[in-house]
């Protein structure tokens, strides 16, 4: 089965990264807004390439001999950009199973992983043009193009011989710009031709419902708005359920590969009065970068008992959400043992497109365990149900009219209605519910 590409970018397993001061100054903004300061403590940042009459820079001089020596003489002819990124990416293999060399290619994607949008239609697309899913509030869905129908033309171009790539380039362009494109739809006869508007779409929207009672919020990835979506989550379910009658909050990280590591540190910090989130220990003793809470109380939840789902494909950024609430007893972890990665990348690209992905520190959870490795023992272990897809939902596109009641510009702004989501189907989240009903019991 061919592996669909979204006209989005895909969303892959983004390790934890450390970000720069721009990224650093909006987390500490969006803690501000939870009524906390978040304080970056860095006892030595990443330091400048050591002198080149260190010993490991004289070796520099072998790898120049030898490209020269196969540039001029290999019977084999081969370009110097191939034998330098062949060259990088054994270099880099050497090192832990994250480090990575990035083409250019990859390089563009991992950036666009951490974006909270792109510009699109709101579609997966597989082979020859089929359309694997189309996302619920977007263009593709207002247009009526399900799971099923072949896009055969793109602005009077076919797309038979294209591969998935090839075609998601040539849906994407600017916000408000129009593409036309000549569809066949599953079960009629005739091509139709449809033209759509290309909007701004969040990459990954933060998914929001109200269960009776108890607020429920899940994160699929942690991108530069993650911390801003979930602040208007909290409000926006507050007022749905109604301050009074709220007796808790269910934060959802169970398939979240991690993100940015600012961004759970304000997520965390959305929810703890005080103290430290993480650290990342980096290389030598004195290379600490602390994350922690040093102002008056950020909880905008006001106690309320909470609930954290966790299952074996959360990870990184996600298990220092769930560590930090949990090490500060401030929500009960629900769900099976975390993926367990506590390596920290740092992305270093090349003024040529292309760039080195590499492990520059290890987060330690505030009680001093290290993720890596071990990562987050829930305080209830409980299995997914084995018919059911993540979070509950059903394999298989989402039910049919479940792009209706979601307005375009409340997916454009990043938080939307989970519609597929059932507790019904989800023994996790039913567990989740039962601990909140017993804590809002026993609670003075």
């Amino acid at each position: 089965m061919p592996r669909s590409i979204r006209d989005r970018p895909a969303a892959g397993r983004t390790p934890a990264g450390r970000a720069g001061g721009l990224a650093l100054f909006a987390a500490a903004m969006v803690a501000g807004a939870a009524g906390a300061h978040l304080a970056v403590a860095v006892a030595q940042g990443v330091g400048a390439r050591p002198p080149r009459a260190d010993t490991p820079y004289r070796e520099a001089a072998i790898f120049g001999d030898a490209l020269h020596a196969v540039l001029s003489r290999a019977a084999d002819r081969r370009g110097p950009d191939r034998l330098v990124e062949a060259a990088l990416s054994g270099m880099v293999a050497a090192l832990d199973p994250y480090a990575r060399y990035l083409t250019a290619d990859e390089l563009s994607r991992l950036g666009e992983q951490n974006v909270g949008g792109y510009s699109g239609i709101g579609v997966e697309i597989g082979a020859e043009g089929r359309i694997e899913r189309t996302v619920p509030g977007t263009p593709a869905a207002t247009a009526g193009l399900t799971a099923g129908t072949v896009i055969e033309r793109i602005d009077g171009s076919p797309v038979r011989r294209l591969g998935a790539a090839e075609v998601v380039g040539r849906l994407r362009g600017e916000p408000g710009s129009r593409v036309r494109l000549r569809v066949a739809r599953p079960g009629e006869a005739t091509a139709a031709e449809v033209t759509l508007t290309r909007a701004w779409l969040p990459l990954h929207p933060v998914r929001i419902l109200a269960l009776d009672t108890v607020a429920y919020i899940a994160l699929d990835h942690f991108d530069d708005r993650t911390g801003g979506r979930l602040l208007t989550a909290i409000a926006r379910l507050k007022a749905e359920i109604g301050r009074d009658r709220l007796t808790g909050f269910v934060l959802d990280l169970r398939g979240n590969p991690g993100g940015l590591v600012v961004q759970a540190a304000a997520v965390a910090g959305a929810f703890l009065g005080r103290g430290e989130i993480v650290r990342l220990v980096g290389r030598g003793p004195g290379s600490v970068e602390r994350f922690a809470l040093d102002g008056p109380a950020g909880d905008l939840i006001g106690g309320l008992p909470m609930v954290v789902l966790v299952d074996r494909e959360t990870a990184s950024a996600a298990e220092i959400v769930a560590g930090a609430l949990q090490d500060h007893q401030r929500a009960t972890v629900v769900g099976t043992r975390t993926y367990g990665k506590g390596a920290v990348q740092s992305t270093f690209a090349h003024p040529g497109g292309r760039g080195l992905h590499i492990t520059t520190a290890w987060a330690v959870r505030p009680s001093g365990r290290r993720i890596e490795g071990h990562g987050i023992e829930p305080d209830h272990v409980v299995a997914a149900e084995a018919a059911a897809g993540p979070r509950g939902r059903e394999p298989g596109p989402a039910r049919p009219g479940s792009s209706r009641p979601t307005r375009e510009d409340g997916l454009r702004g990043g938080v939307v209605p989970d519609l597929d989501l059932d507790p019904a189907r989800d023994r996790q989240l039913r567990a989740a519910l039962e601990r909140i009903r017993i804590a809002a019991v026993e609670r003075p």
